[in-house]
């Protein structure tokens, strides 16, 4: 009987098993080797095909391309092209230091930051020659200390602040207008009574007491170029117009414009400001409607309602606010001469009826009615047709208002496009950006002037969209870009002109809904603001006193004189004090000049008071 091992015969199968197993995994080691190896090798080539691209390009373009310095061209020479993924870069680049490992990327527009753009897809090449023929190259800085979005009040007043504390500073501006920094109130108020045929070129008004300005805050030679910027030992403000940021990275401090180039910060102010409403009614007109509406806010809505007014027969302005009115009055006097009919509708009953009390809003209504206005209240608009190279303008109670040019004044809305990129709160009440007393948003990021929604310590959360506000909390905002870390505690101021004769200054809320106390007396011939201007020297009344200027006021011990008392319909000139909850919210100088810290100090107080009589007594409206 056999009694060696069992299964010799299997064991022979086992060793082919292993064999073929082995021989499998080998081959298919080899094969994944070989893989890695070709994957490897194109990759290297496809990454050197790319940064070959912006040099062929250079070589090809050479002829125009601007020479740079040499130190310029060569610290360009020593510039990597970046490698360009397609899911983009990894996360932890976004905050990688710009000038050690990244470059920003570039589009059509200009060299940025030293590096040569990237050759633009076959069918776009001849659109970009076009554009590099009509605009100058420019190489823009990649990198501003200090960047400022918006090119109105607030931002220049921002950028003034920022160099008073920092003299060194570098501040870049970025403006989607193709203007330097203005101020708006004369575009609906002092230049339109010019007498200068070119005042639209020029952009230089007489004040109400004859002095001449210009709406810009600067002249040009005030600023220095962009491409300067980054080498300017002493610093100083640039201004790139034409440029829109559409995108912020607050990971990364860096923004997008719209041609794609990028701008690194270490502090950045929001000033984007607003845009003005529309009616949904002009909205659904039609092409033919909108090409004879005017929104008006800029410069050139100015020089287009100019050409308009002067050109056409009939012009009706929607809207019975400040704009509105202002627009209504300035194209009103311009009509003594032209024969140009002016046409002013509003919801409510009179002219700035939100805002005035009822009877001082009729009174005002008929003042406006004398500077050449045909005023139509209670009118709500119920549609806008074109026809026989006319509008028809159809109300909800049947009346038909025929015109040539309509101009649409009904409020302002605040730019707040870049909340989303850049993941800032909205205010849902108010609108714009909210931001706490300092006036910042988020780390390094502050917004100042029409788009900050602030918390006021008397009145609590607002938004303001005035001159004053905008010089205010833009200073405030440069101030602490610098490091100040100062609360917003003032009390903007604004004023409205209707005309020479008849002109306001506010604070604080002035709701028309809101119980009223007016207190009122004769006018003088000094009343006025074009008196007032006379006498002060200046024509932008924009208030930055602080409060120890109306320390001292108290209600006279002696007693008032005998006062003049206005008739009943006579409203030459007053105080208006608002409340809510007894106590004084907003105040109304009617055309009251230089006395607005005492309007600004009683608000601040917030005390109740008996008898508000006494109250006006302070700011000697009883004077002759």
């Amino acid at each position: 009987m056999a009694t060696g091992p069992a299964g010799g015969g299997g064991g022979g199968q086992n060793h082919f098993y292993v064999l073929l197993v082995g021989g499998t995994c080998l081959g298919g080691a080899i094969y994944a080797y070989r893989t890695v190896k070709g994957d490897q090798r194109r990759y290297q080539e496809r990454i050197a095909e790319i940064s070959s691209r912006p040099h062929r390009r250079a070589k090809e373009a050479t002829t125009s391309i601007r020479t740079e310095a040499p130190a310029v061209a060569e610290a360009e020479a020593q510039v990597k092209p970046p490698s360009r993924e397609p899911s983009g870069p990894a996360p932890d680049a976004e905050s990688a230091a710009p000038s050690e490992t990244t470059q920003p990327p570039q589009a059509d527009g200009p060299v940025f930051g030293g590096a040569a753009e990237e050759a633009p897809a076959e069918p776009q090449v001849e659109e970009a020659a076009r554009r590099d023929s009509a605009q100058p190259s420019l190489t823009l800085p990649w990198h501003a200390p200090y960047l400022l979005i918006g090119g109105g009040t607030a931002s220049f007043a921002a950028a003034r602040s920022i160099r008073a504390r920092d003299p060194g500073a570098r501040v870049l501006i970025v403006t989607d207008e193709p203007d330097l920094p203005y101020m708006r109130p004369p575009l609906s108020k002092e230049l339109w009574f010019s007498d200068d045929p070119a005042v639209t070129d020029t952009l230089r008004f007489k004040q109400w007491n004859g002095k001449e300005r210009s709406i810009y805050f600067q002249p040009p030679s005030f600023y220095i170029s962009p491409e300067e910027l980054s080498k300017a030992e002493n610093g100083g403000v640039a201004v790139l117009t034409s440029k829109k940021v559409v995108h912020m990275d607050v990971r990364g401090n860096k923004v997008k414009l719209d041609d794609d180039t990028e701008i690194s910060y270490d502090k950045c102010l929001i000033a984007t400001g607003g845009v003005p409403r529309n009616l949904q009614v002009l909205d659904r007109a039609g092409e033919e409607v909108k090409n004879r509406t005017t929104l008006f806010r800029k410069i050139e809505d100015f020089r287009s309602l100019d050409k308009v007014s002067r050109n056409t027969k009939s012009i009706t302005v929607i809207g019975g606010g400040f704009l509105g009115s202002e627009l209504a009055c300035a194209l009103g006097r311009r009509s003594h001469d032209s024969g140009l009919e002016v046409i002013q509708m509003f919801p409510e009953k009179g002219n700035m009826g939100k805002v005035l009390p009822e009877y001082l809003s009729n009174w005002t209504t008929e003042k406006v009615k004398t500077e050449g206005v045909k005023v139509l209240s209670e009118a709500l608009v119920k549609s806008v047709t074109c026809k026989d190279d006319q509008l028809e303008i159809k109300l909800k109670d049947g009346r038909l208002v025929k015109t040539d040019h309509i101009v649409a004044a009904v409020g302002l809305e605040p730019n707040v496009d870049l909340a989303k990129s850049a993941g800032l709160e909205v205010d849902s009440d108010f609108g714009g950006y909210r931001v706490n007393a300092e006036l910042q948003a988020r780390s390094n990021i502050w917004v100042a002037g029409d788009a900050a929604c602030f918390y006021d310590i008397r009145l609590g959360r607002r938004r303001a969209e005035h001159h004053d506000h905008a010089v205010v909390s833009g200073r405030l905002a440069g101030e602490n870009m610098t490091g100040a870390d100062k609360p917003y505690w003032h009390q903007s101021m604004f004023w409205s002109d209707l005309g020479p004769d008849v002109g306001y200054e506010a604070i604080g809320i002035v709701d028309s809904s809101l119980p009223t106390v007016g207190v009122f007396a004769k006018a003088t011939a000094k009343d006025t603001p074009k008196a007032v201007t006379e006498k002060s020297g200046t024509g932008i009344r924009s208030e930055s006193e602080t409060e120890d200027v109306a320390s001292s006021a108290a209600a006279p011990s002696a007693p008032a004189p005998a006062p003049a008392v206005a008739r009943e319909d006579d409203y030459g000139k007053g105080v208006i004090f608002y409340l809510r909850d007894k106590v004084v919210v907003g105040i109304i100088l009617w055309n009251v000049f230089n006395r607005m810290p005492i309007a600004r100090k009683i608000i601040k107080d917030g005390e109740e008071h008996a008898d508000l009589n006494e109250v006006a007594k302070l700011f000697n409206i009883h004077e002759d």
